[in-house]
């Protein structure tokens, strides 16, 4: 197994009416989602063996997500729970395609820690987890389980978290959980909002933010939006721009990144130390590409590309480069 991916599976309803609150938009379009559940898909239409461990309901939308993923080929070890129903994510698109969420939180808090095999962590090369998974009493213990059978075995951990108000009324605990995930990290992704939230007073200055919030793995990084990504491995820094792209809405397109970058790493035999300044920044480039492409489409797990999609965009950026 190339990657195994723990944490929330759920069903985005995305709004198709920009710039409309939830109360009156009036079309939506609903694909599986989640984090987590997004980066295996990702992982899984680069024709990578991702496998994904979460928690869904024992409904129509909780088959629809595991139809969803299989039908990508990601390798599926959803837990059906019966007395809980399949978290909902309800997003409401600005007029460039930003999004704001409301969730209706259920089956993704009771993910359980028996859940996690100790044989399938260690099958895996990388593991990779967010933060909404520590939410929960049940789901955290779960995760922080992976985590550490991970660490123990010398797999390396990859981190995206995410601030999501609506998840966390208490500000300070979501705050918290963030770190705690960045902590564990040898891979982080974060986004340049979500790192100014953890370390407001450094938003500036990835390095000094970067130390702030008590990262100490290998490569770091800071995805910008529209403006591409900055990255940090060891004592190389760098950024790249992202590929100019119609944008439909961003649903999804951080786990494309995530999933393409480590797509690369994997390539490169996670020798990450060994990568050299112009490595780092092809890897970054293609990452960045995946997350352009992803958002030209409503939904994140429709829109994922293939290898020959990234391809196609990167060679169109380096025909308009000449």
């Amino acid at each position: 197994m190339d990657v195994l991916c723990i944490g929330e599976a759920l069903i985005d309803f995305v709004s198709r009416e920009r710039g409309v609150t939830l109360v009156t938009a009036e079309q939506f379009t609903a694909a599986a989602g989640g984090a987590p559940a997004n980066v295996a898909a990702g992982l899984a239409r680069l024709g990578r063996h991702a496998r994904l461990i979460a928690t869904v309901g024992d409904d129509a939308f909780g088959r629809k997500i595991i139809h969803e993923l299989n039908k990508v080929g990601v390798d599926c070890k959803l837990h059906v729970d019966p007395q809980h129903f399949t978290t909902l994510a309800f997003v409401k698109l600005g007029a460039e395609g930003d999004r704001d969420f409301e969730f209706s939180s259920g089956a993704h808090d009771y993910f359980t820690p028996d859940q996690v095999d100790p044989d399938e962590v260690r099958e895996a090369l990388v593991l990779h987890y967010g933060s909404i998974s520590l939410r929960a009493p049940s789901s955290r213990e779960a995760t922080i389980k992976a985590i550490q059978i991970a660490k123990d075995a010398g797999i390396l951990c990859s981190c995206d978290p995410n601030w999501r108000a609506d998840l966390w009324p208490d500000q300070a605990a979501g705050r918290a959980a963030m770190l705690e995930a960045v902590a564990y990290a040898d891979i982080l992704k974060i986004s340049d909002a979500d790192l100014a939230f953890l370390a407001p007073d450094h938003a500036d200055d990835f390095i000094t933010a970067l130390d702030a919030i008590g990262f100490q793995g290998k490569l770091a990084a800071v995805t910008l939006g529209a403006k591409g990504a900055w990255y940090k491995a060891g004592e190389i820094t760098g950024q790249v721009p992202s590929p100019h792209v119609q944008v439909v809405e961003t649903t999804g397109s951080g786990d494309a990144f995530v999933a393409a970058l480590l797509d690369c790493l994997l390539t490169q035999n996670l020798d990450i130390d060994s990568l050299s300044e112009a490595d780092l920044e092809r890897v970054i480039r293609r990452a960045c590409a995946a997350g352009a492409l992803t958002a030209t489409g409503y939904g994140a797990i429709p829109s994922l590309p293939d290898p020959a999609g990234i391809d196609a965009l990167l060679r169109m950026v380096s025909v308009s480069d000449r």
